[in-house]
This record gives C-alpha cells, sequence and structure tokens, in this order.
C-alpha cells in the first residue's frame, strides 16, 4: 500500500526543490569539467547590497529569467534590455536564472547581461557542488545563489570555501532560521530569508520579516526574497533588517520591467 507521504512525493509537481535538485544531480554526472581560463575581476556585490542609495527605501537585486515553475512564460525574451532596463532604474545588482529545463536560462545569459550592464551580476541556480562555484567565476559571476535547504553541511561549507577562493560572493538562501543558522555555521556573510517555501512553492512574506531580526548582527548583508510587490513589502523588509530584496517575477510581468522597479522603489506614481 502507497503511504500518504510517499502518495505525497509520487504527486509532487515539477519545478519543486527535491524535483529540481534530484535532476541537477544527475546533470553534474555528465556534464565535463569546466574549460573556461581566468575569470575576470569580480565586482563587489556585498557592497553594492549595503550601499545606501539616496530616495530608495531599500536596494533591490532585479532579476532577469525567462519562466518559473509558478509563473510560467515572462512576456521578455531580451534579457540583456531587461538587466538594462533595471541598471537605468536604480537597481544594485541583477540576478540571472542560468537554469534551462524550468526556467530557460543559460550560462550564455550571464556572460551577455554581465557585458550590458556595470553593476554586480549573480548567478541564480540550484547548485550542488563546488566546481559549479568555479565554473561560475569561470562564466563572469560577481556572486553565486547557494540554497541551504537543498545542501548537506558539508556541501555548503565546501561551496562557501570555493566561492571565497574565486572570490565570488555567495548569497547564502535560507527559507527557516534553522537553516540560516546553518549558512552561517558554514561561513556564510550574505544571507537570503526566502518567503517562497520551495518545497511547496507556497510564499509568505511574513517569513523574512520574522527571521531576519534575530541574524542582523551576525551577518554583513540581509537579503529578503519572493513575494515582494509593493513598496510597502520593501519598507517592511528594510525595517526587519534587510539590506536588499531580490524581486523577479512583479517585475517581470510588467510590460516596462524598469518602470515596474522604479514604481516598486517609489520613484513613481503607483508604488503603494
Amino acid at each position: 500500500m502507497t503511504t500518504s507521504s510517499s502518495a505525497a512525493k509520487t504527486a509532487e509537481a515539477p519545478g519543486t526543490l527535491d524535483v529540481i535538485m534530484a535532476r541537477k544531480r544527475r546533470e553534474l554526472g555528465t556534464r565535463p569539467p569546466p574549460t573556461h581560463g581566468a575569470h575576470p575581476p569580480t565586482r563587489d556585490f556585498a557592497q553594492a547590497l549595503v550601499r545606501r542609495v539616496p530616495g530608495h527605501p531599500v536596494n533591490v537585486i532585479a532579476e532577469v529569467k525567462r519562466k518559473s515553475p509558478s509563473g510560467g512564460a515572462f512576456p521578455h525574451a531580451d534579457v540583456v534590455a531587461v538587466a538594462r532596463s533595471y541598471e537605468a532604474a536604480g537597481a544594485c545588482a541583477i540576478s540571472v536564472l542560468t537554469d534551462g529545463p524550468d526556467f530557460g536560462g543559460s550560462l550564455e545569459d550571464l556572460v551577455a547581461v554581465r557585458a550590458a550592464v556595470s553593476i554586480p551580476v549573480l548567478r541564480k541556480d540550484f547548485l550542488v557542488a563546488a566546481s559549479e562555484v568555479e565554473e561560475s567565476a569561470a562564466w563572469g559571476a560577481d556572486a553565486v545563489l547557494l540554497i541551504a535547504d537543498a545542501l548537506t553541511d558539508a556541501e555548503l561549507r565546501e561551496m562557501v570555501a570555493a566561492a571565497k577562493q574565486v572570490r565570488v560572493a555567495a548569497l547564502v538562501e535560507a527559507h527557516t532560521e534553522a537553516h540560516a543558522e546553518r549558512a552561517l555555521a558554514a561561513g556564510a556573510s550574505i544571507v537570503g530569508l526566502n518567503n517562497r517555501n520551495l518545497a511547496t512553492l507556497k510564499t509568505d512574506t511574513g517569513t523574512a520579516l520574522r527571521v531576519m531580526p534575530a541574524l542582523r548582527s551576525r551577518s554583513t548583508a540581509l537579503v529578503a526574497e519572493s513575494g515582494l510587490k509593493h513598496l510597502a513589502d520593501l519598507t517592511a523588509a528594510r525595517d526587519a533588517g534587510a539590506d536588499a530584496v531580490l524581486v523577479g517575477e512583479s517585475l517581470l510581468r510588467d510590460a516596462d520591467p524598469g518602470r515596474a522597479l522604479r514604481r516598486l522603489l517609489g520613484l513613481e506614481g503607483g508604488g503603494t
């Protein structure tokens, strides 16, 4: 007889964390090691997060991606144009989704975006090994996303150490306070609190607000992620201790993502 837990696992929707990470681990075993040479000088991602911008409620890492498991396809095929519009609107950094099957991205997108902007670029993907951190640096990433919820303590320590070795920043993401503590124990200095539960894809914008105050004094920078759609969301995150927020879908749904970012920052009308 199938248990309720195994039935839930069987019915788990494509795109949830366990499914994606299992695919990523399979893919890693079939890929050759990175062959790129020396990586370009990195831009200071951590400094970009904490540098205060007059008139902005909080710094924004603005995301480019072609589709998502929860949101479907986005109406912007030119990720470079979107990235440029974000920079012009005041983004402190650009997040580039490089996963192909679920997000339609690629490392080529990372290269193209970084060449088009002057602010730091984060490789956002579901990385599972230190070799992928080294690969990210070789392809020009200034920072990488590491997901504490999906990595063992040993993997997390090794990948954070690899990031320091190749001089890229590591934004270590967690959904719970316990996993944020694991991130800090692994050597992370930049911690992201994801409001989205990656196992269920459900979002609670109160998650980061509840967890960040306990981490404020022990991190270089804190980032609130997911579900942030209004100026009030940004100010609440800032007041809870966030140095920056990571925003994607709410901007990419707009016909003009740069305008949407200005509106979100309260620089144009409609940013309620």
